[in-house]
């Protein structure tokens, strides 16, 4: 693959990754400095159980540090287990909860969004699930709401419905089935870019990255908050998630380029496999070149 081309555009996208937390949220820190991140995501606690998080008390150092750095936004992925779309009464239940308290959780530590997977139907059918989704996103808003108040939490975070690779009966594959989504609930959205090319976006090159980024700037517009940023590990329409270093799986260098110059200021976060501390370095330098220079346009815009 070829470099991209210099290019005399100021970088609006700020450019982060999602970063671990073990060791402690300062440690957390310190990576984001090495890597020069200007946004950041973290999981606020084992995406894999139902645990429900508590409280952090290094939660004030890390809003300290954020505000240092400049971070912007901070990001918490939700639990993966949770599906506000099924069909299983208990099942949703217990996803508004456990998210309410992500939320409520995420807004402790300053994050701004909680990135939630849009779920599955279970084969109860598509407008049953996204009822179930709507009604599960308020409910988990109301109950965040409530929480963070009896918690001290000044503002719980706000939620960001993801897109999904489209297997079997997960919801929101498309983008006009997320712009959906995001109208009925009144929530804004994330889109992860190897989800999208597996579930039949071509991004792989400029002229279709064009076209995506034109299509997500038309139909979803503002309600587009972050990207996950990721170069996809299958074949286009295969449906299955995986995620490489970006220039690493089946986009071209140029096709980010061009998704970039459709979606002016939106942030970016990979979630891209971690290696040793010069290539994740590399790989933020490597996305901001991409995204058009070093220096970050002072504006924003």
């Amino acid at each position: 693959m070829s470099e991209p081309k210099t290019r005399a555009r100021a970088r609006t996208n700020r450019i982060g990754r999602h970063l671990p937390t073990s060791g402690g949220l300062e440690k957390t820190l310190r990576f984001a400095r090495e890597q020069e991140l200007e946004t950041v995501q973290i999981f606020v606690s084992n995406p894999q159980g139902w645990a429900a998080p508590v409280i952090r008390p290094d939660a004030e150092l890390f809003v300290e540090g954020v505000r240092e750095i400049g971070l912007d936004p901070v990001v918490v992925h939700a639990k993966y287990l949770i599906n506000l779309a099924s069909p299983d009464s208990e099942l949703r239940e217990r996803s508004a909860r456990v998210l309410a308290a992500e939320l409520v959780a995420a807004g402790s530590v300053g994050a701004d969004f909680v990135v939630v997977h849009s779920g599955s139907h279970a084969g109860s059918g598509e407008e049953k699930g996204m009822e179930r989704l709507v009604a599960g996103l308020a409910e988990a808003r109301q109950l965040a709401a409530k929480e963070a108040e009896a918690d001290g939490v000044t503002v719980p975070a706000e939620p960001l419905v993801e897109n999904s690779v489209g297997a079997g009966t997960q919801l929101c594959s498309t983008f006009d089935a997320l712009a959906r989504i995001a109208e009925r609930a009144g929530v804004r959205v994330c889109v992860d870019t190897a989800h999208a090319y597996v579930a039949g976006h071509d991004l792989s090159t400029p002229g279709g990255a064009r076209e995506v980024a034109a299509e997500l700037a038309t139909t979803l517009g503002e309600r587009l908050a972050l990207l996950h940023l990721n170069d996809p590990r299958n074949g286009f329409g295969s449906h299955r998630d995986g995620h490489e270093r970006i220039g690493e799986g089946h986009v071209a260098r140029e096709g980010w380029v061009e998704l970039f110059k459709g979606l002016a200021g939106v942030p970016a976060v990979m979630e891209t496999p971690y290696a040793t501390p010069e290539t994740n370095a590399e790989q933020v330098r490597l996305v901001k070149e991409l995204a058009g220079g070093l220096p970050l346009s002072r504006w924003g815009v």
